[in-house]
């Protein structure tokens, strides 16, 4: 149960926090806005691999959790 719910929680904020930085970053480099095209590309197609390797993370750190409270 606790490897299900680092994967969950490493999907969403590694997904968050990848779209957050693409998005700072498109802000600083003045990128263009138009109609939100940048946006959405952040969102939907850079935002997804951060949740994958969140989602990694999040099982390493919840099998770790895991296995200590099996340990005690």
């Amino acid at each position: 149960m606790r490897i299900l719910l680092g994967v969950v929680l490493g999907i969403a904020l590694g997904w968050v926090a990848t779209s957050a930085a693409v998005l700072t970053y498109g802000m600083m480099a003045r990128v263009s806005q138009a109609e939100g095209a940048f946006a959405m590309g952040a969102i939907f197609l850079i935002g997804p691999l951060g949740g994958v390797v969140g989602a990694i993370a999040g099982g390493i750190v919840g099998a770790r959790w895991a296995r200590r409270a099996r340990a005690r």
